[in-house]
């Protein structure tokens, strides 16, 4: 009964480590795509800056054009 009590805590073990090497893991791998949510966030608020700051020169563009005639 010993041998086998002394098996299973040499198995849980090496099942711990798998385990807490898989978490590390998937901790740096979320990490990473944390990262990668954030660059594309601030590529998404430059570009829809940019569009609007494109648009209101557009449209003031537009009134001025149509106040000289």
């Amino acid at each position: 009964m010993s041998d086998k009590l002394q098996d299973l805590e040499v198995q849980f073990k090496v099942h711990e480590t798998q385990c807490e090497e898989r978490w590390k893991t998937n901790f740096n791998r979320l990490d990473d795509i944390d990262a990668s949510l954030l660059k594309i966030e601030a590529r998404t608020i430059a570009v829809g800056g940019g569009l609007i700051v494109f648009l209101a020169g557009l449209i003031v563009t537009i009134l001025t054009g149509m106040n000289s005639l």
